[in-house]
């Protein structure tokens, strides 16, 4: 259904005729708000990052319950939200309060679709992606088709219920996830106990992915894995995004199955963080913040080697000798190709592995349950938001999971 044939109740109108800039000014006292892409409005300090904002907050806009921020700077790559809190933000965002006949979640909801984004990204100014920003005079101006409000508020009702089971799943994935990681460094420890070592180059090519934000004529759009994607343990796929890359390179980044993924950093908790990638997707690549392993499996199996990068041993030599700078630390290739790593031989390491598959069975089946939850969000999510399911439908569709 294209956005010309939304259901007769609904009603196009400008975003600056149900969103009205705010622009009150902090005294300083109120608590700082950050706004994310996944969480949006949340306070500053549960961001996990240090706090880089001014001593003097005379600048700084106040936000209040019900209101829609966004980062005038990000809203390209759907960084908003609606608040459910007092605070303030900084200049780099933009603070709206929304009129009575529109939900502030719906718009929250709303202004995640892929279209919606792209309207955004066509209205942001600038030069090049970093300085690419969107004025409100230019938000304003942008068109978008509303229900009625009753109707906005049970589209929320049946999002934020699917968004409450995909926060349960996620934490039965962790709770799994904690299990498994415990059980796989208690074998680890016996099978690795006199083994001998060898340096990660001398049994595996390591690489990394593409670098992204050049231009790059003609070449074919691929999926890629993004820091996100690789998690401890496994590789979630759930949300994945495409770039462009010239063809003669494709050779030179495609994943084989059985390379070993690891992260190179940012926040500490990403140090060294992987998985094994299972050829799922292909082609596909990843990002220049992700190393790629390819082991010699004749010597070393990707399974052992990724459950051996994610042990604590092998955290404290990812720590021990990254770059760091407060909560920040990344590795370089060079170091990751220093790294000292068992060898016991493979009969003992394919034991290992089978006992992991054996306790990583139900881990596995909640990550694709998690990934199914989303996908499933995101699809009834891209139908309501344009009319082209109605929401008794989607009642029905939640009430039966």
């Amino acid at each position: 259904m294209s956005e010309s044939l939304v259901p007769s109740a609904w009603k196009k109108l400008a975003l600056g005729d149900v969103l009205r800039r705010r622009t009150e000014r902090a005294d300083g006292s109120e608590p700082l708000l950050s706004v994310t892409q996944k969480r949006g409005v949340i306070p500053q300090d549960e961001v996990g990052r240090r706090d880089n904002s001014s001593e003097y907050k005379g600048s700084y806009w106040r936000v209040f319950p019900g209101d829609i921020v966004y980062n005038t700077m990000r809203m390209w790559q759907g960084v908003s939200g609606a608040s459910d809190l007092s605070g303030i933000v900084s200049p780099a965002y933009t603070v709206c309060e929304p009129a009575e006949s529109v939900n502030s979640r719906f718009l929250a909801y709303l202004f995640k679709r892929p279209g919606v984004i792209n309207k955004f990204y066509r209205m942001s100014q600038g030069l090049v992606s970093d300085t690419w920003n969107l004025r409100y005079s230019a938000f304003a101006l942008i068109e978008v088709a509303l229900p009625p409000l009753e109707e906005q508020r049970r589209i929320v009702e049946v999002l934020a219920a699917l968004d409450a089971q995909i926060e349960c799943q996620r934490q039965v994935v962790e709770k799994f996830g904690a299990v498994v990681h415990g059980f796989s460094e208690e074998q680890l420890s016996l099978v690795t106990r006199s083994a001998k070592t060898a340096r990660l180059d001398e049994v595996a090519d390591i690489g990394s992915g593409v670098t992204l934000g050049g231009e790059v004529e003609g070449g074919i759009e691929l999926p890629y894995l993004r820091v996100a994607n690789v998690q401890d343990g496994y590789i979630d796929t759930s949300e994945m995004k495409t770039v462009r890359v010239a063809r003669s390179e494709v050779a030179r980044y495609r994943l084989e199955d059985g390379d070993v993924l690891l992260t190179e950093g940012g926040d500490i908790d990403k140090l060294g963080r992987g998985g094994v990638w299972d050829g799922r997707i292909d082609p596909c690549i990843c990002q220049n913040h992700i190393f790629r392993v390819r082991c010699r499996r004749d010597v070393i199996r990707p399974e052992f080697m990724a459950a051996y990068a994610g042990s604590i041993e092998g955290k404290e030599y990812f720590f021990g000798i990254a770059k760091q700078t407060t909560n920040l630390a990344t590795i370089n290739s060079t170091q990751l190709k220093a790294m000292l790593v068992p060898l016991p031989s493979v009969a003992e390491q394919d034991k290992f592995i089978r006992l992991m598959e054996e306790v990583r069975g139900r881990l596995n089946a909640e990550v694709v349950m998690s990934e199914k939850l989303l996908s499933l969000k995101n699809g009834l999510a891209e139908d309501l938001l344009t009319g082209r399911v109605r929401v008794p439908e989607a009642e029905a569709v939640v009430e039966s999971l």
